[in-house]
């Protein structure tokens, strides 16, 4: 089984590098940073961006994040320019504590007095002259494009308002962490790390279909719930997609569109993540969701392989991506979808988030009635043929004649006249049921730990619901190999 490494050598947190450029960090950590800077062109464009935007006059921070954050879990004392400490009030909102900070931007957590709730308090930070109408229209549209949003894979806003003169967006509160420090805590399967992603990834194509394009995805800006749920949030660098028509304007002036300010804009806010920017958004050019399609595929390659994708010439096709790390056994149409997601030309991605999930969760060719398990099923059952003994009982019978597995791999293909799955009754969770089938020779299932099964001879199987979820039962019998399949579920209740 593959494990996705924990200890990620990934670029170091925008905010570490914030501090790095303004002279914060302890003398260990900045030669850690210089290390990492000898062979990064990425951070140390990032680097000479937050550099550039503390020379400013007039800046009035001693240290300059590059980009906020949010919903981080851990509370920290407020640095001392934000001006707002513990249990100062906000209209209705109490402070209790900071959860991330950013160049324009500060998100406390608070209490809200009215409902008794915890929340998730975005506000703007004392700005320097010119840069405030900036930050209002920035915050205002993060709020439009959160507000347009309805998924359980986005993180909801419950109010735009001023109060004390100070404007703030409040939104839900989650005790979880960033998928950033989720793939950081431990080594994880790459099913696990897939599955979590590809919640992300509902997240995004929710946006996308509301004609919304993020422009930041980034690990640190989805978070991953302690209850399971996964969020994206931060929405500040949103904008409506021109190829998608909507009703709803969102307001506020947008930024330059020059390569320079795609990077930097006029008052030297970083727009977007480079390490993870598409090459068009790199460039300054137009962007619509094929950018994020990228931006999603550089993180995923990255929680997969412990480092992320090395640039493709721009006129480069498509390729499969070989494995540097850990996840030699990743399937081919994973690195197949990732290879396509990841081309330089938008217009060699996929048509949409939709159909690049659709490409990670599902070979190609294999008709969508045939996939009952959105991960891992059909592939356990191509082990099974390609010699590896899986889940695979013989009986006490002469082997099936070739024909039988010749007709399995035709229904992994897809081919016309192969046959369907018949449904099986539900088995609820340690229910035990048996299957009697005449001339039984061989059966396989895809799936043992959802499903396990025992011969009892003459014919009759004992089937086990070991844990939630759906797998695929295949039975050969008879003198020819008869192949039949079944699609069983099995349900907590």
């Amino acid at each position: 089984m593959t494990l996705v490494p924990s200890s990620l050598p990934a670029c170091p947190d925008e905010n570490l590098l914030a501090a790095f450029a303004s002279g914060a960090l302890p003398s260990a950590k900045v030669l850690e940073v210089e290390a990492h800077l000898d062979g990064c062109a990425e951070c140390r464009e990032l680097v000479a961006a937050v550099a550039a935007e503390s020379s400013l006059p007039g800046t009035g921070h001693s240290r300059t994040p590059t980009r906020l954050d949010t919903g981080l879990p851990t509370l920290s004392d407020p640095s001392p320019d934000t001006g707002l400490p513990p249990d100062t009030r906000l209209g209705p909102y109490v402070i209790r504590g900071v959860l991330g900070m950013g160049g324009m931007g500060v998100v406390y957590a608070a209490d809200d007095s009215r409902l008794g709730r915890r929340v998730a308090l975005k506000l703007l930070r004392p700005l320097r002259e010119g840069a405030e109408e900036e930050g209002r229209a920035r915050l205002l549209r993060e709020a439009q494009a959160m507000a347009r949003l309805s998924h359980p894979n986005v993180l909801p806003i419950f109010e735009l308002g001023t109060a004390e003169g100070r404007d703030f967006l409040a939104m839900e509160w989650v005790e979880g962490t960033t998928l950033a420090e989720w793939l950081r805590e431990r080594e994880r399967p790459w099913r696990e790390v897939l599955d979590v992603f590809l919640a992300a990834g509902a997240g995004l194509a929710a946006a996308h279909r509301a004609g919304l394009v993020h422009r930041d995805f980034k690990p640190s800006n989805v978070l991953v719930g302690f209850d399971g749920r996964v969020r994206v949030t931060d929405f500040g660098l949103a904008r409506q997609d021109a190829a998608v028509p909507s009703t709803v304007q969102m307001e506020g002036r947008d930024e330059a569109t020059s390569a320079k300010a795609s990077v930097l804009t006029r008052h030297g806010q970083v727009a977007g993540t480079p390490a993870y920017m598409s090459p068009e958004q790199h460039a300054g050019h137009a962007v619509d969701a094929r950018s994020d399609q990228y931006s999603f595929c550089v993180a995923l390659h990255e929680a997969f392989e412990g480092e992320r994708p090395s640039l493709l010439p721009s006129d480069a096709a498509p390729r499969n991506l070989p494995s540097r790390r850990r996840s030699q056994d990743l399937p081919r149409h994973i690195r197949a979808g990732l290879a396509q997601g990841l081309s330089p030309d938008p217009e060699q991605r996929f048509a949409s988030m939709d159909a690049l999930m659709t490409a990670l969760t599902q070979p190609a060719g294999l008709p969508l009635r045939h996939r009952i398990r959105i991960v891992g099923a059909v592939l356990s059952l191509m082990a099974l043929l390609a010699g590896f003994g899986v889940a695979l009982w013989r009986l006490p019978s002469p082997e099936a004649p070739p024909a039988a597995d010749a007709q399995l791999r035709a229904v992994l293909a897809g081919a016309d006249g192969a046959p369907s799955a018949a449904s099986f009754p539900p088995l609820r969770l340690n229910e035990v049921r048996e299957l009697s089938v005449p001339g039984l020779r061989r059966v396989a299932v895809s799936d043992p730990v959802v499903l396990s099964v025992e011969s009892l001879g003459n014919g009759k199987l004992r089937l086990t619901g070991e844990a939630e979820g759906s797998t695929y039962l295949v039975t050969w019998a008879g003198e020819a190999g008869q192949m039949e399949i079944f699609s069983v579920s099995v349900t907590a209740r």
